[in-house]
């Protein structure tokens, strides 16, 4: 059955008797993207992270939780065999920063998608049902957003224990409001175009309609909100590992470099401005990337 898309957001429209084909969509896309700088920029600076993190044993010799050497920890940054110096227990910081960001960016990706996938479920339900189910699931969700996600995720860890699977989970629990919120917002504005008008009318179950017809005309705000749900869940997981309620102290991660630095702050300032200029960094980098994504899905905003 053919059908007619929604031209801001669709990845084909016909217009008159030419057909726009998905390819030629995405080629504009990408074009959109590469004509913002910054988000270039961002994109090239969050692969050189990802390369580092992925391939940490390729750009150090040292492992960052057994090799402690007494005889030279808090060697400043520089130093011989330890180009970004040593901490407290003369471990090399270059390389549980690079293994660090295995588990930061990770843990940023995982609770991204499940946060999207958990969101956008909801948002889909709510939106294209309407009704007292629709009331029902957003009065739950201004339930959720109108707590201070912090305090909910502390509550949820000190429910549930402290460990990197548990920080996974309770943001997660607080991040998929805000996809809903969106997604039901896109399916509002949907599900009265006529192509999905026509597939009901062709007799197709609902659920159908919604992840067959609806869902991918409504991706292009999804998908930027999942870049900028990366970055946030980063700096999340940062804050609750900094506090002591995620991955065991010995274990590399930024959150754990930042909470072991402090003590040093006057003395050995690196120890916490390494991880935070690599946790600021990689936020900042899917930020940029988010924002380029924004535009580029927007004709609006396109150039």
């Amino acid at each position: 059955m053919s059908h007619q898309e929604n031209p801001n957001t669709a990845p084909a429209a016909v217009i008159g008797e030419e057909a726009l084909s998905a390819s030629s969509y995405w080629r504009d896309i990408v074009r959109s993207f590469c004509k913002n700088k910054i988000a270039v920029v961002g994109l090239v600076l969050l692969v050189i992270i990802i390369i580092l993190c992925a391939g940490a044993p390729l750009f150090t010799s040292y492992d960052p939780v057994t090799d402690m050497n007494p005889k030279d920890k808090l060697l400043p940054p520089g130093s011989e065999g330890h180009i970004l110096g040593t901490d407290d227990y003369g471990r090399d910081i270059w390389s549980r920063l690079i293994y660090g960001g295995r588990t930061s960016v990770l843990t940023g990706v995982i609770v991204a998608v499940l946060s999207a996938a958990a969101g956008v479920f909801i948002g889909c339900i709510s939106g294209y049902f309407g009704g007292k189910l629709d009331s029902l699931l957003m009065r739950f969700t201004d339930i959720m957003l109108s707590f201070p996600f912090l305090i909910i995720a502390i509550a949820i860890m000190a429910a549930l224990g402290a460990s990197q699977k548990n920080v996974v989970l309770a943001l997660a629990i607080i991040g998929w409001p805000g996809f809903a919120r969106l997604t039901r917002s896109q399916v509002l504005a949907l599900k009265e175009q006529e192509y999905v008008e026509s597939a009901k009318v062709a007799g197709y179950k609902n659920l159908r309609i919604i992840f067959n017809h609806i869902l991918p005309n409504a991706m292009g705000p999804i998908i930027v909100q999942l870049t900028l749900a990366v970055g946030n869940a980063i700096l999340s997981a940062a804050s609750l590992n900094f506090l002591g309620m995620g991955v065991d102290s010995t274990l590399p991660d930024w959150g754990v470099m930042l909470n072991q630095g402090r003590n040093y702050l006057q003395t050995e300032s690196y120890l916490t401005t390494i991880p935070g200029v690599a946790i600021s960094l990689t936020v900042l980098a899917m930020n940029w990337v988010g924002d380029g994504l924004r535009d580029a899905f927007d004709p609006r905003l396109r150039k």
